[in-house]
């Protein structure tokens, strides 16, 4: 199955530019993704290109209108399959929290994906009650624009399609990956082996696999306790 992944964007050279690396051009490479980005003032208000305008009540900064982006949405739907059951997704603070778990549900969905990128102070309260299906944060930031999050957001469902990593367990055995059982990943040694006095692990030079496993299983679970103990918190909690 070819999955459908649509940016809008007033910077649509941004997305443009990063389909050209990494698991995008992986994905669409293996036929397991086909991803667009759509001009949003090519649905502009005007002849001058006016896609946003002054907060009603007052305020700083400009929000993007509900009737430029509706119309956005509404024709990239048509140019989908199945683009009438297509999910909408914008990125803001007020989202919840995206996590390896989201990555891996929009993995394992069919319907394609519709990024909504963000600009100026935000977006019009109406567009995200009639045509958000789900808004999520990447972290507690204001950055300018949604370019960068949804691109985020996009690779990590992106990497953990089947066949779109050079390795089959690749994604497993990263950080949160079910190879780890949800913990961070443990630390890694390459050449030399010994570089300015310090030294590779005799362990991973020892050639017993399932001592390194062992190890490797350790080193993960004491990772995890000292940077990230919210997660085994959370992991005692289910």
């Amino acid at each position: 199955m070819t999955r459908q992944f649509s940016f809008i964007s007033i910077h649509p050279k941004i997305i443009e530019e990063y389909r050209a690396f990494g698991v995008f051009k992986a994905a669409e490479k293996a036929n397991l993704a086909k991803i667009g980005a759509t001009d949003l003032r090519d649905f502009a208000a005007d002849k001058h290109g006016s896609i946003d305008a002054s907060p009603y009540g007052g305020g700083d900064g400009m929000v993007m209108r509900v009737d430029c982006l509706a119309k956005a949405v509404k024709d990239v739907r048509e140019s989908l399959l199945d683009g009438d059951k297509a999910k909408v997704v914008f990125t803001s603070p007020s989202g919840k929290q995206w996590t390896q778990d989201d990555a891996k549900m929009f993995s394992e969905m069919e319907q394609p994906l519709i990024f909504i990128c963000g600009r100026f102070a935000g977006v019009d309260q109406r567009f995200v009650d009639r045509y958000v299906d789900y808004e999520y944060s990447v972290g507690d930031v204001v950055l300018a624009g949604g370019e960068l999050p949804t691109l985020m957001m996009a690779e990590s469902i992106l990497r953990l399609l089947p066949g779109v990593l050079g390795h089959q367990n690749s994604a497993e055995e990263d950080s949160f990956g079910s190879g780890v059982d949800g913990l961070l990943e443990y630390p890694s040694y390459t050449r030399p082996p010994e570089w300015e006095g310090a030294k590779v692990p005799e362990v991973l030079l020892s050639g017993d696999h399932e001592t390194i496993k062992k190890w490797r299983t350790e080193q993960a679970l004491r990772r995890t306790e000292k940077l990230r103990p919210d997660i085994l918190a959370r992991k005692r909690q289910n």
